[in-house]
Parts: C-alpha cells; structure tokens; sequence
C-alpha cells in the first residue's frame, strides 16, 4: 500500500514538472520596480521609443532622455557601423522606500565598423533610476 502511494505521488509530481507548473516568483517592489527599468531598456534596444515612454512619467527626466538615446543610436549606426546596446546590467540591489525605489544599472553600448570589425569602441553608462509607484494601476512602477 505504502509503495502504491509513494508511486501515485512520484507520478503526480512528474506530471506536474512536465507541464511546467511551478511556483511562482514572489512579486516583491524591488522586483517590480528592476522588471520596469528592464523594460524600458528593451523597448530602447529594440528602438520602440514610445513604448519605452509607457514606462516613464509624463515629461520626467527618463522620458525626455528617450530622446537623447534615440540620437545617440542613429548616430552611431550611420554607415558603415552598427551599435549594439546590452541590457541593463544590476550591479547593485534596488532600494525601496515607501513609494519611491532607486534602481542602479549599468548599459554597455559596442560601435563596430565595418566591412573590417576590427576597430570598436564601448561606451558604459552608469545610472540610478528613480522610479514612484503608482497607485492606478496599483503596484506598478514608473521611471521618474
């Protein structure tokens, strides 16, 4: 009996692994608050300017420097070059105070030229996103 048991609940947990069910991440303010800076670098990356303005207060310091990096990636793809931009590196853990979080990120962003890749430049940002949380929708963050 104890053998059929101990089957049945290998068996279950097998059938559950399988399809994937596992638990959910808790969903604490620092997660929330990096997963929206993370966002707003990759509609950066992907150079979806006004969906990285979804992520930002209206006329706040991260949303008009959208516009800043929307020329610094067309001028650095101009000819015979391309700019690749990696994501947001955490090289620190977000603060969270009250409705206020501080995310610290570092971005790389590599020029190669071509036709010969041999000469490259890199250039590294360092930043301290500020975000506030926002209470419609509740919980979510936006870059200040």
């Amino acid at each position: 009996m104890k053998k059929k048991v101990l089957i049945s609940f290998f068996i279950i947990l097998l059938i559950l692994a399988l399809t994937g069910c596992m638990v959910a991440p808790e969903l604490t303010d620092r997660y929330l608050a990096e997963e929206a800076v993370y966002n707003y670098w990759q509609a950066i990356i992907n150079r979806q300017y006004e969906l990285a303005k979804c992520f930002c207060i209206y006329d706040g310091i991260w949303y008009n420097k959208i516009d800043e990096w929307e020329e610094y990636i067309n001028t650095n793809s101009e000819g015979e070059a391309s700019l690749i931009i990696s994501e947001p590196y955490f090289y620190k853990q977000a603060e969270v105070i009250g409705n206020n979080a501080i995310v610290y990120i570092w971005i790389f962003a590599n020029k190669l030229a071509f036709p010969d890749s041999c000469c490259w430049n890199v250039d590294t940002f360092e930043y301290e996103v500020e975000l506030i949380k926002e209470t419609s929708p509740p919980g979510s963050w936006k870059l200040k």
